[in-house]
């Protein structure tokens, strides 16, 4: 009988709607997998089949340009959109924050979703500036629109290598806005990011287009062209609170501006090679901003060269000396997203993982292997702290002083290498209900 029992539970949940599924807390479903409720777009194009949005052009019956197939119940702003898609042949896309100019016509940033690795993963601006981002790239425009690639996420031939992209099979798109800072996942894999300085356009006029976008429309295309089908399900979204300010590179790539460090024998332990400040990691102390942040975003990549220790500091203050107070997100390799309380920062952390400064991580370890880049972010808003590693919540912490402080990388016995250093600015404490 328990067998049964089993067996029916695992069916049960196999054929459970979307909003039965959500992937993580603060997620909401916006498709039903059963019709269109809540989107719009022509119905000889548009359609549900087999638990999917389905969008099919033939040779008698064309698309009459690009048209799209619009979410019609809100708006995103500071969000993160998780969606699956498959496509058969043509050319398709995802697009958010933008806006309509005729009836299922739409202007703004788009995913692109195409047959093409190499290809998929890249930001262009539907009806307005074009291309933007290439795969592996990361870009920032200038308040003019001129745009620099200021670095990379990936290696494009290590991308395709890792076949991070399934021909003609279900894949999916990770899509996270924060104020003016953009980035593309592709079933996990880093694909863009941008910082995007240029003027924002003005919502309510569709006609303004040549510009960055803060808050717009959701939807899906189908490209005009040669007969295609594309589908797509498992759509959610989690709409972020937070006020966001514009992002900005605490590393520029190039040389240690903006940085300084704890002591003047670490002269020689950093340096900046190939668009990645580099660590020898000896002797032990850290490079810090010369700035304070309170609350923000920070995030960068991250690789070991050789296992070893490192880490990122936060809201460090007081003198400088090895070590000061802090909170370290840990950087050894193998215990990223672990944390260390030094100098006892004030802060609450999960009693049942905590063993005197140390809270080891939630999950088992999700780095990469050596050499390949991790993804490290550390949220600080207010009182709450949480650490991820390559997009996985892997601590948290609750109740943190929140005081102005410095970021630090630590060299503490190994090599280590990071790059694309950004900071988003939280412009008010807003604690994250999860």
């Amino acid at each position: 009988m328990l067998v049964g029992i089993v067996v029916m539970a695992v069916d049960a949940l196999a054929a459970a709607p979307q909003s039965a599924r959500n992937p993580e807390p603060g997620f909401v479903s916006i498709f039903n997998g059963k019709d269109l409720t809540g989107w719009d777009g022509d119905p000889r194009l548009w359609s549900v089949k087999d638990g999917v949005i389905r969008g099919q052009t033939t040779k008698e019956n064309p698309a009459r340009g690009n048209t799209f197939c619009i979410w019609r119940d809100g708006k995103v702003k500071n969000f993160i959109l998780k969606i699956k898609f498959r496509i058969q042949n043509g050319n398709s896309g995802v697009q958010y924050r933008s806006k309509e100019v005729n009836k299922w016509v739409i202007s703004g940033y788009q995913a692109e979703v195409q047959n093409a690795p190499g290809k998929v993963g890249f930001l262009y601006h539907e009806r307005g500036r074009g291309w933007l981002v290439n795969v592996g790239d990361m870009m920032v425009i200038d308040e003019q629109g001129n745009k620099k690639i200021v670095g990379k996420v990936s290696d494009v031939e290590a991308l395709k290598k890792a076949v991070y992209y399934k021909d003609k099979d279900w894949n999916e798109y990770t899509i996270i806005a924060r104020g003016n800072h953009i980035l593309h996942y592709l079933n996990g894999y880093p694909t863009i990011e941008l910082i995007d300085n240029d003027r924002v356009t003005n919502p309510d006029d569709p006609r303004d287009s040549k510009g960055a976008a803060l808050e717009g429309l959701l939807a899906l295309q189908i490209h005009a062209g040669p007969p295609m089908v594309v589908e797509f399900k498992d759509i959610y979204i989690k709409h972020l609170p937070e006020n966001y300010g514009k992002a900005v590179r605490l590393f520029n790539g190039t040389d240690l501006t903006g940085w300084t460090f704890s002591s003047d024998v670490l002269k020689n332990t950093f340096s900046v090679k190939d668009g990645a400040m580099t660590v020898t990691g000896r002797p032990a102390g850290y490079i810090r901003t010369k700035k304070d942040y309170t609350n923000y975003v920070v995030r960068l990549q991250m690789r070991h060269i050789k296992p070893g220790n490192s880490g990122l500091l936060v809201r460090m203050t007081g003198p400088d000396k090895v070590w000061p107070k802090s909170i370290e997100a840990q950087g050894m390799s193998g215990s990223m997203g672990d944390i260390f309380n030094i100098g006892s920062f004030p802060m609450k952390t999960d009693p049942a993982r905590t063993r005197g400064r140390h809270t080891p991580k939630m999950h088992p370890s999700n780095e990469k292997p050596l050499g390949q880049w991790n993804d490290y972010e550390v949220y600080m808003n207010g009182g709450d702290l949480r650490i991820y590693v390559n997009r996985l919540l892997q601590n948290s912490a609750t109740e943190c002083e929140e005081t102005p402080g410095n970021i630090c990388l630590q060299s503490e016995g190994s090599p280590k290498e990071f790059r694309n250093v950004v900071l988003i600015p939280i412009k008010q404490g807003i604690r994250l209900v999860q």
